[in-house]
Order: structure tokens, then C-alpha cells, then sequence
């Protein structure tokens, strides 16, 4: 156990919030590290109890404005590699991109120049006047990574906070000590290499699952946006590709669509990492999903992309004001709206109950409605619906076969440790699954709905039945790690026979 401080400690004056233990937990680190600063004399440390000192240089080491200066320790200069290994990582990442960018400008500049690849508008012919509408494509994808990876940051909080019953306001502070961090470190991604995985108060551990989700938010912007602000990856929506940006016909209602694409894609990577750490989603961020994506659709119907019917309309896209600019009250076009809402809620009820073989096989509405499976099957229910909202009802189909498909992929590799196997369930791995599953969606929407093989709007009835078939298979390989049907028998308290039977 380690000593307690005084509460007029200088060192507990500064960290300000929690006891010591909570700075620091490994007792063999603190250790090691403070025997630089002992007498010659006392070369023999005590690792169960070290002494209230031991604790204060600790504190004072890793952070040089505690204590006073004859008490710290002079840092070798070999140590700071170590003690930051990924700042070189950071820096190698940069480089990287920076050179695939140029790479690409000047090589998708040469090949329209050369007539190698089709462009449109005046932007067309010497090289150097090809240079600049490739420039305007790295800048559009770099701005969209950029606002990706700070939304990422921002669902990490939302995350960690909201389960917690914990405000998402405020500033970003250490899991750990609770120190807030500062501004430099808040940068997403490369402010957890730049500090070596490690807070800068506390030096200990920072998961490394914050820069992860930063990165695969990043990813997921730089993808819908660019391909949206394009106009080339939305059925009924969209004009061919052109490969550039040459003559930008940038709309009103391409910036609403991707900017509704892109808040949908980010509660659902919200709600599939809540489940992934076995806490409910939340009411808040189901009353937020409830009100941006149907109150979307319903105020501009447009925003459902895709009929409910199984054969278009000829008047589809409907004629709302984000297409024609003039607010116009249609009785047929709201309730082709709800229509469109009710059909994807209808499916996602259908689609949860049948995986909740898989993920769920003992929740029970009427008999448990309170109950921990019956919780996992309406978590379920509410992350399907995000995928149906999105992209109707006729793809969610193909969605969640691709999904399921991911995540045994990801049940295989992790098998081996029965541990980790056991924490990440089969509704961990399908709620991570699907936010990713969902992006490949929306980016390739109009190539997989023109190809004949995959459900959507244009296709036939057969190939959606054969998916909706698909869908109730998936229990047979989606299979929890649990052993949900030999669960030890609950504990009994009472005594036994044999133990009434002494005491009487």
C-alpha cells in the first residue's frame, strides 16, 4: 500500500483532485524511478511500502514545477527517446502524407494534361493549369480529415461521459489525475503520439483506443465528404464523375446532405463504441439520433435519398424546398416521409430480433423488461435503426450481412484469448462493425445500387429476399463467446439441509 500524504502536502496541493493512488497505481515504476534520487547509501528499497519521499520525488520527477530544485533529478538525455517513442512515428506520418499528396498532384495533373484522364471546363490542357484544381482536391480531403478527427475527439468524450451521467461540456482532463490537459495536447491524433501515449501531468498510460478513433473518424469524413461535395455517390442525386473538381458546382443541397450523412455516421460510431464497452446507450443520445434523422427527413424528405417503395416513382426526388428552393406544404410528400420513417423503424425492429439469437438469445420484452439481455436486444434495436434511417430499408439487408460478416472475421482473431473473447461479445464486435460497414455504404451507394448484386432501390424482389434470408443465418456464424445456455444456476443463499439439519 502506499503512504498516504498530508493533506497540507504541496504535491497533493497542485494535483489538486484525488489522492495519490490515483497518480501513482504501479508501485514497481515508482520505484524504479525514484532510485535515482536516494542517498548513496541506501541502495535497497522497500517496493511493498516505499516511504512518504519516495512518493513526493516520484510526483516531483514527472512534473519538474513540484518540488524544490535541489530534489530533482537530472534527466538524461538517452531517456527522452524512450520516454516519447512516437513522436518519431508523428513526424514519419506527416512526411507520408505530404509526399502522397504531392505524389498525386502531380501525377493526376500529368495524366489530364496528357489527355490520360477525362476533364471538363477551362481547367484542362498545359500541366500547370491542370496543377491547380488537383490542389483544391488535397485541400477539400485535409479539411474534411481535420474536422473528422476533431468530431473523433469529441465522441470520446461522449463515450467515456455520457454513461457516466457526466456532462459532455467543459475541457478534455486526464483519465487518470484529472488534470486538464493542455491546448497543444488536444491536437487529435498527433497530440497522443507527440507524448508518447502517456498524460503529461501523471505520466501514466493514455489507451491508445482515443487516437484510433480519431483516425477511423478522419477517415470516414475525408471519404463521405469528398465524395459528396463531388456529387457522385448518391442515387437520383449525383452527376457522373469527373475525377476533379474543375469546375466546382458546389450546392446548397450537397453541403445539408453530406452535413446529415456525416452527423448520422457520427452517432452511430457514438452509439456502437458505447456498446462496445458494455454500457447502455443513453437516453440523450437517442432523443439527438431521434431528432436528426427523422426530423431531417420529415422537414426535407429529400434527405431519405431513396424511396420507401420497391418500385421509384416518377416523381422521385420529391420537390421540397432543399431541392427547389421554395417552401411548399404536400400532403403526398409527408406522408411518403413517414412512410419512409415507419418502414425503416419496422425494419430495424425485424432485423434486431432475428440477430438476438446471436446477440441476445434471452431477452424477453413481456417476462424481463428490465433485465440485462432485454437491455442488449433494445441497444440492438437502436443501432439498426441508425443503419435503416440512413440508407432505407431495402439495403439494411446487405448491411448487416456485411457487418456480421466483419465482425466473425474479428471473433476468429480473437478467439485465442478467452478473456478478451468474452469482452468483446458478439453486439461489441457487430456495434463497432457497423458505423464502418455504414461508410462504405454511403461512399460506393450509387455503384452497389447499379450493380445488380446488391440490395436497393432498383432491385428485384428475389435479390432482397435472398438477403432478407441471409440475414437469418447470421446467428449461425455470429455467435457469442458467452455460453449463454449452460449459465451457472444463481446462487442460493438459504442454508442447506445439512446446515439446518447441525443447527437443529
Amino acid at each position: 500500500m502506499l503512504a498516504r500524504l498530508p493533506s497540507a502536502s504541496p504535491v497533493r496541493q497542485q494535483l489538486g483532485r484525488g489522492p495519490p493512488k490515483r497518480v501513482c497505481r504501479d508501485e514497481s515504476f515508482l520505484v524504479r524511478r525514484s532510485r535515482g534520487n536516494r542517498p548513496a547509501g541506501l541502495d535497497v528499497l522497500d517496493k511493498q511500502s516505499p516511504s512518504r519521499h519516495d512518493i513526493a520525488d516520484e510526483l516531483s520527477w514527472g512534473r519538474p514545477e513540484l518540488g524544490s530544485p535541489r530534489s530533482r533529478p537530472s534527466e538524461p538525455r538517452r531517456l527522452s527517446r524512450r520516454r516519447h517513442p512516437y513522436r518519431d512515428l508523428a513526424a514519419l506520418i506527416l512526411a507520408t502524407y505530404f509526399a502522397v499528396t504531392a505524389l498525386y498532384v502531380v501525377a493526376t495533373a500529368w495524366a489530364v494534361s496528357t489527355g490520360r484522364l477525362p476533364a471538363t471546363g477551362r481547367w484542362q490542357g498545359a500541366f500547370q493549369d491542370a496543377l491547380l484544381p488537383r490542389i483544391n482536391e488535397v485541400v477539400v480531403f485535409t479539411f474534411f480529415a481535420a474536422c473528422g478527427a476533431s468530431v473523433g475527439s469529441f465522441l470520446n468524450v461522449v463515450v467515456w461521459r455520457l454513461p457516466q451521467g457526466l456532462g459532455v461540456g467543459g475541457h478534455s482532463f486526464c483519465p487518470r489525475c484529472r488534470n486538464t490537459l493542455r491546448v497543444r495536447d488536444n491536437v487529435p491524433v498527433f497530440g497522443w503520439l507527440w507524448l508518447g501515449g502517456r498524460c503529461r501531468d501523471c505520466r501514466l498510460p493514455i489507451s491508445p483506443r482515443y487516437p484510433i478513433v480519431e483516425a477511423c473518424l478522419a477517415v470516414t469524413f475525408a471519404l463521405v465528404g469528398t465524395v459528396e461535395l463531388y456529387g457522385w455517390n448518391l442515387p437520383f442525386q449525383s452527376t457522373p464523375f469527373r475525377w476533379s473538381m474543375d469546375s466546382p458546382r458546389v450546392s446548397g443541397t450537397q453541403l445539408l446532405t453530406a452535413i446529415y450523412h456525416l452527423v448520422g455516421l457520427s452517432v452511430a460510431w457514438a452509439m456502437g463504441l458505447i456498446r462496445y464497452d458494455g454500457n447502455r446507450i443513453p437516453s440523450p443520445l437517442v432523443i439527438f439520433a431521434a431528432v436528426w434523422l427523422m426530423g431531417g427527413q420529415l422537414l426535407c424528405p429529400s434527405l431519405g435519398i431513396v424511396p420507401w417503395q420497391m418500385t421509384v416513382p416518377t416523381d422521385w426526388p420529391p420537390a421540397d424546398w432543399l431541392q427547389s428552393g421554395q417552401w411548399t406544404f404536400d400532403s403526398a410528400m409527408v406522408t411518403n416521409a413517414l412512410m419512409r420513417l415507419l418502414t425503416a423503424l419496422a425494419a430495424a425492429a425485424f432485423f434486431a430480433r432475428v440477430l438476438a439469437r446471436a446477440c441476445c438469445p434471452h431477452a424477453d420484452l413481456k417476462l424481463d423488461p428490465m433485465g440485462e439481455q432485454t437491455g442488449r436486444l433494445i441497444d440492438l434495436t437502436l443501432l439498426i435503426a441508425v443503419v435503416s434511417l440512413m440508407v432505407g430499408w431495402q439495403a439494411t439487408s446487405g448491411v448487416l450481412v456485411a457487418a456480421s460478416g466483419l465482425a466473425w472475421l474479428w471473433g476468429r482473431i480473437i478467439e485465442q484469448d478467452v478473456a478478451v473473447a468474452d469482452r468483446h461479445n458478439a453486439l461489441a464486435r457487430l456495434a463497432v462493425c457497423l458505423p464502418v460497414v455504414l461508410t462504405c455504404q454511403i461512399v460506393l451507394w450509387r455503384s452497389l445500387s447499379q450493380s445488380g448484386w446488391w440490395p436497393g432501390e432498383h432491385s428485384s424482389p428475389g435479390l432482397i429476399m435472398a438477403y432478407g434470408l441471409g440475414t437469418l443465418l447470421i446467428p449461425l456464424w455470429l455467435r457469442d463467446p458467452l455460453k449463454w445456455d449452460h449459465a451457472p444456476p444463481p446462487h442460493d443463499p438459504s442454508p442447506g439441509i445439512e446446515q439446518r439439519i447441525d443447527r437443529e
